[in-house]
């Protein structure tokens, strides 16, 4: 299980919440680029860092 939260992320609920969980699974958070939709391309109005993200999760899936 990878609980992830986005670099643009630091200090609010929803990072907070995801980097309690991961401690205490006995893991670390993985950071990804951009905030909690950084998947997202700018459709929504809130563009996220998508060709990042898809190379970072790159790396997370081939450390697995």
């Amino acid at each position: 299980m990878v609980i992830a939260v986005g670099e643009e992320s630091t200090g609010i609920l929803t990072a907070r919440t995801a980097e309690a969980l991961a401690t205490v699974l006995g893991q670390k958070a993985t950071v990804f680029p951009s905030h909690h939709g950084g998947f997202l391309d700018d459709e929504f109005g809130y563009a996220g860092q998508p060709d990042a993200f898809a190379v970072r999760l790159r790396e997370v899936l081939d450390s697995a």
